[in-house]
């Protein structure tokens, strides 16, 4: 995937484990800075992060996303807060699987934690559209609300609340569905816990669609144990076996078959292939239910065959 020379022009402290980062491109513009839309920032040959986009200049020459500091995490988020203000990176991007719709229906946006990044994108445009909606910043204290600020900065008064476990409870998920206008949407991101929490208690909506987007993928615990099987590739007929501990994405890498790659947890979209004949059994987390009912195309870095063949167009 083609990426470009950017530089880390601003590094601002949110919280006390968030940070904002701003990247100024070398040269020419980013395309397609929208609401929802994350970049890869390349921090080494072998270490690929997504980060969703907050803000970015209207130019197209900036760009910030802000990034929790994971100290049990893969790597990603220390190697971020470890670059140094005039650090150079590549970035790929932005994609955006996390649109925000054209309708004119009332948007809830449910923000959790640092899954608050594009939501703030989001109210930005809503604001500027004119449209009606309000937005619910969910955090277990005030001091880890690092897009707060960000929120209040958009001048959202009424149609804004922040809240706070420790100090106001568990909040009432089922409530805030049944007083939700007919026919409207819901925008949500945030930890998984919270999204399951917010799907359950979507069963009182009175109509609309909750619009969701992933920290992480589904797991192999969620599927159960894994099967080997077989991929062939339609242009040539080529056949190679998947076993159990393999993923389609590392037997194509191992017999020399390209395929972008990017944050191999299933959640850029980077790996994305179009499947020819075989059911898949999905495993990422960013196509919706009914994009994945179309059986017509997958993310080779998690999903697998649910049958014994899958018939790739490679």
């Amino acid at each position: 995937m083609q990426t470009v020379k950017a530089r880390l022009i601003g590094k601002t402290p949110l919280s006390p484990d968030t940070g904002d980062f701003a990247f100024e491109i070398a040269e020419g513009r980013f395309q397609g800075l929208e609401a929802g839309a994350h970049v890869d920032v390349h921090l080494s040959d072998d270490l690929v992060r997504q980060y969703s986009i907050w803000s970015w200049s209207l130019d197209g020459r900036t760009l910030n996303v802000a990034v929790k500091r994971e100290d049990g995490g893969r790597g990603g988020s220390l190697a971020m807060h470890a670059l140094e203000e005039g650090a150079q990176v590549e970035i790929g991007g932005p994609r955006n699987h996390f649109k925000l719709g054209s309708e004119n229906r009332y948007a809830t946006l449910i923000a959790g934690g640092i899954g608050a990044t594009p939501l703030v994108a989001m109210a930005r445009e809503l604001l500027n559209a004119g449209r009606d909606f309000q937005v619910i910043y969910l955090v277990r204290s005030k001091d880890l609300a690092a897009m707060d600020s960000k929120f209040r900065d958009l001048g959202l008064d009424e149609w804004y609340r922040l809240h706070c476990d420790d100090t106001d409870g568990s909040f009432d998920l089922p409530a805030l569905m049944r007083s939700l206008p007919v026919d409207s949407d819901i925008y949500t991101c945030g930890p998984e816990p919270m999204l399951n929490a917010v799907l359950d208690a979507g069963t009182a909506m009175r109509g609309g669609t909750i619009h969701f987007e992933r920290f992480s993928a589904i797991t192999d615990a969620d599927h159960g144990e894994s099967a080997g099987f077989e991929i062939e590739l339609a242009s040539n007929g080529a056949v190679y076996q998947v076993s159990p501990q393999e993923t389609i994405l590392e037997v194509l890498k191992t017999n020399g078959v390209h395929v972008d790659v990017g944050c191999s947890e299933g959640l850029c979209g980077s790996c994305m292939v179009d499947v020819v004949e075989g059911e898949i059994d999905h495993r990422d987390g960013i196509l919706t239910p009914e994009e994945q009912a179309t059986n017509s195309y997958m993310c080779t870095c998690v999903s697998r065959a649910k049958g014994t063949r899958l018939v790739l167009d490679l």
